[in-house]
């Protein structure tokens, strides 16, 4: 029976949501907050809407009835036809309520049998439901996508008759998801998602995975919360393609990297306790660290240093008002067969950076300062350079041909002097330091604390009151290291998925060649010296790739070059659904974790890049012409794309094991045949990792069929030399 009043219509809402009734505003109107409680009974959270009309009709929307012009007015009214129409939808009997009502109801109003026996929290389906309503509206989809997309509206999203799984086909794409939903059965369905989302499926009611029915969809919700943040990126990105600065090509990149991230965050998910401890340090402890060599500002993961001077200076002055600085995030690693403790920066680098460039401390400075001393036969020049910085300049102008400029200075982690000038934060007491050096300024008077204090003080004595805050992470396994990066990555550290694996993996000599060899950090003098024997050769592989198109940014190189190494070095059981990621993790972590694994080993791993060398000198011998176009870039441009790359030198680098140097010729014996097969090797529309697999087999197999490699040569030398191959698994994902 429709309310013969609003008062009566609002006291109905409020107490089919369960609380308490609120009297009608001002003027005998009803109170947004009744519009907010009826829809909470089906399901929906109007708090952020705008305006009641609005409310209104969504929730008649959400039941399926009519919301016209009789059912508000001016002012932002709902009219008591307003409020009947939607009581009124509501005042049925249990078995007549619409399935949507029944699914979103926290009331249990209509609730199936089905539905009770799930055990699923109300709340995770009207997040699934709006998550796919929201994702099926999306007008602009990333390159790959179906054209063929349907809108799905919330409502229909329904729980207790299984139409859920029709609505979350319409998105799939969305889920960047590694493998095909099964649509034979309904529990065919559910298997083959909990699978996808890496749940173990076991049988419950209703189909869902026991034990309570709810962590199937638990998982799903996870997922599309991720899938519609990630939407939300790549539609940010095709907003900058009418200004020029972006591609749909380039936003489908932003955001399958996006889901890199996340397969990188998700295989070290919960993996146990993790000790960490918060303390304070003082500057001089760094410093002292630092001497002593146990401070590693520039592990191979670390981007390089992006401060401009200004910033130095600018930080060195927050320093000398007493402003407290941000953590210093640290890594200890103990070496108990070497003895020695080394402290690696996560998160300080640029902040600790300043503070040793400013005290004349920074460790690549000294190393500097002491060979100029020998060559220049000055005993006590280190002494000139701490204590007299401006007399080191002036020495370094008569003997050195190269002029100490700025720039020099900058690379060469040299000190700089504060800022000249008005310059606001160093007023009062503190203007007497404008423009000097530390060494100028170690004996001025600063106040501390509200004590006048050298500035040597807060620098150089342990016992200074000014510390910095240092979290430091110990007897943390590498899982757990990396688990730490992705946390930060969320709190807004932003390291992308190659810089967290370089993180994890550095201390080992595989990945320090690899990121060396790519030309993206570090160089062979400090970070790779076994490579010195063929950097003569290795050197044009960071040439090469930059010509294709793969600049210094993001590790970029690195990954491609980590991806064909293992398809050559692991054996690919898990393949074809293993995600590239995931794949190159494991022949890292096979290394890591086996101290007899060939690859530990430093004459093998030059070995190692020496195949990946010689297969991309093969790739550009040979030209881009013997490529067909399509196949070099599916998107029409020159430069190669990262798949086809791959694909093409994981099969040179194979050929090149058992063929030498003879495989140029060879190649361009085959020019026609490969330009011919190449025009058929067409790149995937799909983003999952199955379908890629795929592709790059089909690649790999008739590549080296043209050339007729055999494929059990390549595993024998491959294990001969390396200890394992993961060719022949990779070729018969193709081959069966």
């Amino acid at each position: 029976m429709s309310a013969k009043s609003k008062a009566e219509a609002t006291e109905r809402m409020y107490r089919l949501a369960g609380v308490p009734a609120e009297p009608l505003g001002p003027g005998s109107k009803e109170k947004r907050s009744a519009l907010e409680a009826l829809g909470r009974v089906v399901g929906l959270d109007l708090t952020t809407v705008h305006t009641k009309v609005a409310c209104g009709a969504q929730i008649a929307a959400r039941l399926g009835v009519a919301w016209d012009s009789s059912c508000h007015s001016a002012g932002d009214t709902i009219t008591l036809v307003g409020m009947n129409r939607l009581l009124d939808a509501l005042d049925l009997d249990e078995t007549e309520v619409p399935a949507s009502i029944r699914v979103a109801n926290p009331l249990g109003i209509g609730k199936s049998e089905a539905h009770q026996m799930t055990g699923v929290d109300t709340e995770i389906e009207r997040r699934i439901a709006d998550a796919i309503a929201d994702l099926s509206s999306t007008e602009q989809a990333p390159s790959g996508f179906s054209d063929n997309r349907v809108e799905v509206r919330s409502g229909a999203v329904d729980f207790a008759d299984g139409s859920w799984r029709t609505g979350l086909v319409e998105v799939v794409e969305w889920l960047h998801l590694d493998e095909e939903l099964n649509q034979e059965s309904d529990e065919a369905f559910d298997r083959s998602l909990a699978e996808a989302l890496e749940l173990e499926p076991r049988q419950g009611a209703a189909g869902l995975p026991a034990p309570d029915g709810s962590s199937l969809l638990q998982r799903l919700a996870e997922r599309l919360d991720r899938a519609v943040d990630f939407r939300n990126a790549f539609i940010e990105e095709v907003a900058k393609i009418d200004e020029g600065t972006a591609t749909l090509e380039s936003a489908t990149g932003v955001w399958a990297d996006k889901w890199e991230e996340v397969s990188e965050e998700d295989e070290v998910e919960g993996s146990g306790p993790i000790h960490a401890e918060a303390t304070t340090w003082t500057i001089s402890d760094f410093v002292g660290y630092a001497e002593n060599a146990e401070l590693n500002l520039s592990p191979s993961f670390q981007r390089a240093d992006v401060w401009v001077t200004t910033m130095s200076q600018q930080l060195i002055e927050s320093v000398l008002r007493g402003i407290p600085l941000p953590s210093v995030i640290i890594l200890e690693r103990v070496d108990l067969e070497a003895g020695t403790t080394a402290y690696e920066v996560v998160d300080g680098k640029q902040r600790l950076t300043a503070l040793l460039r400013f005290t004349g401390c920074h460790p690549v400075a000294l190393e500097e300062v002491r060979k100029r001393a020998v060559e220049w036969e000055i005993p006590d020049l280190l002494n000139t350079f701490q204590r007299d910085y401006p007399e080191f300049k002036k020495i370094w102008k008569k003997r050195s041909p190269e002029a100490l400029t700025a720039t020099l200075e900058r690379e060469s982690y040299f000190p700089f002097p504060l800022r000249s000038g008005e310059v606001k934060p160093l007023s009062g007491a503190l203007a007497a330091l404008r423009g000097k050096y530390y060494c100028q300024v170690r004996d001025v008077k600063i106040p501390v604390l509200g004590v006048p204090r050298a500035v040597s003080y807060v620098f150089e004595k342990s016992s200074a009151d000014y510390r910095l805050p240092v979290i430091t992470y110990k007897q943390v396994s590498d899982e757990q290291i990396h688990e730490v990066f992705s946390l930060y990555n969320k709190q807004g550290k932003h390291l992308n998925a190659e810089e967290i694996r370089n993180a994890l993996y550095h201390h080992l000599a595989f990945m320090k060649a690899l990121v060396v060899t790519a030309g993206d950090s570090g160089n062979v003098k400090d970070d790779a010296t076994f490579l010195q024997s063929e950097w003569h050769d290795l050197q044009s592989t960071q040439t090469i790739l930059n010509g294709y198109g793969f600049p210094r940014a993001g590790y970029k190189r690195t990954k491609l070059l980590s991806w064909v190494s293992a398809a050559l070095f692991l054996p690919g059981e898990a393949l074809p659904g293993r995600s590239t990621t995931n794949h190159i993790n494991a022949l890292l972590k096979r290394i890591s974790d086996d101290k007899t694994d060939r690859l530990r080993d430093q004459a093998t791993v030059l070995k190692a890049m020496v195949v990946l060398d010689k297969g991309l000198d093969a790739h550009a011998a040979i030209g881009q012409e013997i490529w067909s176009k399509t196949f070099v870039n599916s998107r029409g441009t020159g430069k190669w794309q990262e798949l086809q790359l791959v694909s093409s030198l994981i099969a040179l680098s194979a050929a090149h094991v058992v063929r030498g140097d003879a495989l140029v010729d060879e190649l361009e014996d085959k020019f026609s045949e490969i330009q011919k097969a190449s025009a058929k090797w067409v790149r995937p529309r799909k983003s999952q990792s199955k379908d890629q697999w795929e592709f790059i087999a089909r690649v790999v197999c008739e590549l080296l069929a043209l050339l007729q490699v055999d494929i059990a040569d390549v595993d024998d030398k491959l294990t001969s030399d390396f200890g394992a191959s993961g060719l022949g698994d990779l070729v018969s994902v193709h081959t069966g």
